[in-house]
């Protein structure tokens, strides 16, 4: 049996590997289902992807089971456990090995397997299997070049404040410089809830509740620049943690040395014996935890100062899988402070992977809580049902009533001049080793040929991290000079108008399904590029917050589609509940049992 396996940053459909007569082909990236469909006719054999290998439901629990191996083993003076914290940087390569490994279940013996070229990918296989794996490239021809490449696009895709960001992260992790350029405060005279963040979108979230209670102080303590980039309601205090930041102890450097032991000892009489986590050892993924260990200590000392100058009461978190915010909660339950989570997108897989940190959680509807309590796990008593009020009546002109219009039907005669944009939502899908343009290339034309018959435009509403330029030049490729006159590229910030005009709306699993959905535009969801096994689609489906389409010829269909759709206010409830000032208030305090609080 001859089996092929393809680089993300190789092309199925051309290279020298297209002519030789191949048994299996197996993408080592993806390019969605359409896609394999196709090429098996062309090549007479299967063509898969790695990502398609394992069962949704399989491979949470596998991965879940294999982050719990370390827990409570490398643990510190504060109960705070480190590889809690690390896994949160090392799950993703963790997940490659057990792809490779069910990969590696599936190949026949003495089978040929060949390469497009060397990777992580075919070194560990090559291991699991104990035998060569061949290449059409040789990894010295091509490392230069493709590393090179990624560098400028890199480069590229940023912002110049984004880019010093990113130096100060990888070379300022412990303050020592940023406590020199940060003005020290006065401890706070009155309690205030602490609000920890690293992102600007975090900040949002934690401001959008801390707004609902002006009679509350409340202090958000910034990890990075990009959490400071908000507009602060009069009740909040801005500070970064780069003012707590105490320097290095000699107390803290003979903790660090106790603790690598306690690591060493967890590699040795843990990890080792576990397929897997041995494989993943082996090849370098926990290299960095010494590193990490060094940088991330003096954080925890900084959170530490925090806690121990500022009057805090509660902590309320919108990101507990970073490793910088997740410290203080973990820092502030140790002190028996309440701790809260709500987060700051739609649904979060990650608490459905690692064990929960915060005391009590946040669902914006009963959709999130469902997610919360039934995939991820999260015990129901520590679920309480409330969005932020200002979350709730985004982009509805300030009414608290939901909006009466509905999308617009009209024919090419008669077209409602306020639903004349089709809406895509883009994502950054070479972070999941996705090839965009494979996907552009299917959905764009479809796109365009819906709006050329209706007198309507594309909108591509681009990700925040996504860059303008090189996604305009990925669209120019795949469509013709009449295609690109329809679409109109969008980056930055979310509009009004894009509801206002939208008539629907695509997208693959992001989040804006749910905020489409609740201002009026249905939204479809392109169910064959979807290789997640986070199951955030079939969620959205189950709460008529998205409509799956299952491949690109299905969206010539959604005119007829959208006739029989009725966004209810019933759907836009279980999407989003706003919690009341009173019950905010309780869930802060604690002054109320919080499984009489589950249902909003």
């Amino acid at each position: 049996m001859k089996i092929l396996l393809v680089h993300p940053s190789d092309s199925v459909e051309t290279g020298p590997w297209t002519e030789t007569k191949w048994d299996l082909v197996v993408d080592l990236g993806w390019s969605g289902r359409t896609f394999y469909s196709q090429q098996a006719e062309r090549f007479g054999c299967s063509v898969r992807s790695i990502f398609d290998l394992s069962d949704h439901e399989q491979h949470r629990c596998q991965l879940r089971e294999l982050l719990s191996v370390g827990l409570n083993k490398v643990v510190d003076s504060e109960s705070f456990d480190w590889w809690d914290s690390f896994c949160g940087f090392v799950y993703e390569p963790i997940e490659q090995v057990m792809r490779v490994s069910n990969l590696a279940d599936e190949i026949p013996a003495q089978s040929e397997i060949v390469a497009t070229r060397p990777n992580t990918a075919t070194k560990l296989l090559s291991s699991l299997l104990q035998r060569d794996i061949s290449s059409f490239s040789s990894e010295q021809k091509i490392n230069l070049g493709v590393a090179a490449r990624r560098c400028v696009e890199k480069v590229v895709a940023l912002q110049p404040w984004q880019m010093m960001e990113i130096a100060l992260d990888k070379w300022d992790t412990d303050y020592r410089l940023r406590r020199m350029l940060t003005r020290s405060h006065r401890p706070l005279a009155t309690p205030v809830v602490l609000l920890p963040s690293a992102y600007v979108n975090v900040s949002r979230a934690q401001l959008a509740y801390a707004q609902m209670l002006p009679h509350r102080r409340f202090l958000l303590v910034v990890t990075r620049h990009s959490g400071r980039r908000v507009e602060l309601p009069a009740n909040v205090e801005l500070r970064s943690l780069a003012a707590y930041a105490p320097g290095r102890s000699a107390s803290t450097e003979s903790e660090r040395i106790c603790l690598l032991r306690k690591w060493h000892r967890l590699l040795q009489e843990r990890f080792a014996p576990n397929r897997v986590l041995d494989m993943a050892a082996k090849i370098g993924v926990f290299d960095k935890f010494d590193n990490f260990l060094r940088n991330v200590l003096w954080v925890r000392d900084a959170w530490r100062e925090v806690l121990t100058r500022e009057p805090i009461t509660a902590v309320l978190s919108a990101d507990e899988n970073n490793a910088f915010t997740r410290l203080p909660v973990a820092l502030a339950r140790a002190r028996n402070i309440r701790t809260v989570f709500c987060d700051h997108g739609a649904l979060n897989f990650t608490l459905g992977i690692r064990k929960t940190s915060s005391g009590t959680y946040l669902a914006a509807g009963t959709m999130a809580r469902d997610y919360m309590v039934e995939w991820c796990g999260v015990p129901a008593h520590k679920v309480v049902v409330g969005a932020p009020q200002k979350m709730c009546r985004s982009f509805r002109s300030g009414s608290d009533e939901w909006p009466e219009n509905q999308p617009g039907h009209g024919n090419d005669k008669g077209i409602d001049k306020k639903k004349d944009w089709i809406l895509f939502f883009s994502e950054q899908y070479e972070l999941s080793s996705a090839r965009t343009l494979t996907f552009y290339s299917e959905l764009l034309p479809e796109l365009c040929l819906l709006a050329r018959q209706s007198n309507r435009k594309v909108i591509v509403k681009l990700h925040p991290f996504e860059s303008y330029r090189m996604r305009r030049a990925m669209i120019d490729r795949v469509l013709s000079a009449e295609e690109r006159n329809l679409v109109e590229v969008r980056h930055g910030a979310m509009t009004p108008d894009l509801f206002e005009r939208g008539w629907f709306s695509v997208t693959v699993e992001s989040s804006v399904a749910v905020e489409n959905t609740i201002n009026g535009v249905p939204c479809f969801l392109c169910r064959w590029f979807d290789a997640s096994w986070y199951d955030y689609a079939l969620q959205y489906a189950k709460y008529s917050a998205g409509y799956p389409i299952n491949s690109p010829q299905e969206i010539r269909g959604i005119p007829h589609i959208l006739e029989e759709i009725k966004i209810s206010d019933a759907t836009r409830r279980s999407l989003e509940t706003c919690i009341s000032p009173e019950r905010l208030e309780s869930v802060l305090s604690g002054t109320s049992d919080p499984k009489r609080l589950v249902s909003a």
